[in-house]
């Protein structure tokens, strides 16, 4: 049987990675398995295989981005592990692709410091990337991750330099839209919510004028935490709703919107609804794990039902703290502070408000993010 070249089976795994970065996964699917069609029949090329591995990897964690799936991610973990006990020596292209999928999985189990670190060593070998998307997808990636860690300014600059490459090709409204979705989150963070709602406007429209019906949902998520955090709790309970009403039974989704509007409800002064949709939202954890809303759902109750259950926060905190995840750790520590002044325990609002701060030092420090 005629060998396939290398050569042709790499421009295919080129195109199969361009049906990845647009979220299309029918194509991206039937590139795949063309792909491993020839790589049986190719000639020796070690660089070649490696590419591919990198490849499959990355097509898992769209997969897994889309719907996510404990058994897909034990999959990217062996995927991990088959890459990282090659013996083949990276260099190049592939040194980059290594780092950079290897943040983004690190990202996804949220693992952010981590993800960080091998986003670091991406950008090492960035001067080497000449196509423009994946310029894009390095800096959206990049301040994504930023953002979670609240670093908000460098997270600012990364993502406007991925906006402004996307915003050059129809190809990506949906990458645009999570480009406005960090625009947005940033300008939150900096207490600008009259800055986040027209670019999160602006993101409504393009999803529902593409038919994108989870990205719609996530928008009414956003839409619905800024006006949560400026206060603005029925126009947050409406958008809430809204995403709840387009979800579609993903559990995921669901969960997030379960917590948000209880949470809303519960600072609005409206404990009966509040405590109807933590059932809602734990119900939902019970079929599809997932420890940090289970820890959040856990949270709320404890401030909310339980009349501040220090036992139950303890755990709580215990587990922020341990996986790092300090905004999350704010958020909590801000709510159970204003729930003491609230009843009136200044010198217990006083002590939480501490850790508010002790918190956002941590934030502030990245946890030593830098290496030199």
């Amino acid at each position: 049987m005629e060998k396939v070249l290398s050569s042709h089976v790499g421009v295919k795994i080129n195109e199969w990675y361009k049906m990845i970065r647009q979220f299309s996964v029918p194509d991206a699917e039937i590139l795949k398995a063309e792909v491993e069609q020839e790589i049986e029949r190719m000639e020796e090329d070690q660089d070649l295989l490696i590419y591919y591995q990198l490849m499959c990897f990355r097509h898992q964690l769209m997969l897994d981005y889309i719907k996510p799936s404990e058994q897909r991610s034990l999959s990217i973990a062996d995927l991990v592990d088959k890459i990282e006990n090659s013996n083949h020596k990276l260099s190049g292209m592939l040194q980059y692709y290594n780092a950079f999928f290897r943040g983004m999985y690190e990202f996804s189990i949220k693992e952010y410091v981590q993800a960080i670190q091998y986003y670091k060593m991406a950008e090492k070998q960035l001067a080497l990337v000449i196509d423009d998307i994946e310029q894009a997808e390095f800096h959206f990636k990049v301040a994504e991750a930023y953002y979670i860690m609240k670093q908000t300014h460098v997270s600012m600059h990364h993502i406007l330099k991925a906006l402004e490459i996307y915003d050059q090709y129809d190809l990506y409204k949906v990458r645009k839209i999570q480009c406005l979705f960090v625009i947005a989150g940033n300008y939150d963070d900096l207490a600008r919510h009259d800055k986040s709602i027209p670019h999160l406007k602006h993101a409504i429209k393009i999803a529902e004028e593409i038919g994108d019906q989870k990205i719609l949902t996530k928008a009414f998520l956003n839409i619905g935490h800024t006006f949560d955090r400026d206060g603005q709790w029925d126009e947050a309970i409406n958008y809430f709703e809204k995403g709840i009403q387009k979800a579609n039974n993903d559990s995921e989704l669901l969960t997030k919107l379960y917590f948000a509007i209880s949470c809303t409800q519960f600072k609005a002064g409206r404990s009966t609804e509040g405590e109807a949709y933590i059932i809602e939202g734990t119900n939902i954890i019970k079929q599809n794990p997932n420890k940090l809303y289970e820890n959040l759902f856990t949270f709320l109750e404890a401030v909310y039902v339980n009349n501040i259950n220090e036992e139950q926060l303890a755990e709580v905190f215990q587990y922020l703290e341990q996986k790092q995840l300090f905004a999350y750790a704010e958020a909590c520590y801000i709510l159970y502070a204003d729930e003491y002044r609230k009843q009136g325990q200044f010198e217990k609002a006083t002590a939480a408000y501490q850790k508010v701060l002790k918190t956002q030092l941590k934030i502030q420090r990245g946890d030593c993010l830098y290496e030199f």
